[in-house]
């Protein structure tokens, strides 16, 4: 997440964008959502044990484990062009194309029901928004930007199957009985997202000064117990 942040700052600074990144992550680790109470993790109890991290973006927790992370970086004045929102339908919508490649019919949620924050589930994949991705009733992928000045991070998350850190939540391989490789589900993903936006894609390793900042973003917030603490 911290490197997502030095990309973030690299386009602004750079006036260029966007960079498309997948990963997952080498223990389960749960993510607060920026809004919420570090001490509300306890009321989760399968995912105690997990290190934690507080992201930028706000939304419920999520336990990163058996699930398939993407960012999207990118300098919003002159990359884009139809509204913020709209990312979310790209992304998501390019999902669902993938998705049906592998005969897996999943959906865009549509008007979900209000409810105040305070009533809010805990876990991210709970909680249901606009553009939300759905597998029959069950959410598996959902996103979360964050705007600082000209630039923009948009980030979410695929369940690929149920982690033992968090077991109420079904991932595709339980819903729909398909196993997924993820970095193939990133490759067919990142084409579709590719040619909505009208971008090319070019493999690339991050410079050295994304580096150093992700560092001082990672020292300074990430693993910085007064960040993931702070509320």
């Amino acid at each position: 997440m911290a490197m997502d942040e030095a990309l973030r700052e690299a386009a602004g600074r750079a006036g260029q964008g966007g960079c498309l990144r997948f990963y997952g992550w080498q223990v389960p680790t749960i993510s607060l959502g920026y809004f919420q109470h570090h001490a509300d993790r306890r009321t989760h109890e399968s995912s105690c044990g997990c290190p934690l991290v507080r992201r930028a973006t706000g939304g419920g927790a999520i336990v990163h484990d058996r699930e398939l992370t993407y960012s999207y970086t990118t300098a919003i004045g002159t990359h884009i062009r139809s509204g913020l929102a709209s990312l979310y339908e790209v992304f998501h919508q390019g999902l669902i194309e993938e998705l049906a490649r592998h005969s897996i019919a999943a959906r865009l949620c549509r008007n979900p029901p209000p409810r105040p924050r305070e009533q809010e589930p805990f876990l991210c994949f709970q909680r249901r928004a606009e553009r939300d991705v759905l597998l029959g009733d069950a959410k598996i992928a959902g996103s979360a930007q964050r705007r600082h000045r000209e630039t923009l991070l948009q980030h979410g998350s695929v369940l690929l199957h149920r982690s033992v850190a968090a077991p109420e939540l079904e991932g595709i391989w339980e819903l729909a009985s398909v196993k997924i490789d993820p970095r193939e589900l990133a490759e067919g993903w990142a084409k579709r997202v590719a040619a909505s936006l009208g971008l090319t894609l070019r493999p690339e390793e991050p410079m050295a000064s994304e580096r150093e900042a992700a560092d001082r973003f990672c020292q300074a917030q990430f693993a910085n117990p007064r960040w993931n603490e702070r509320r």
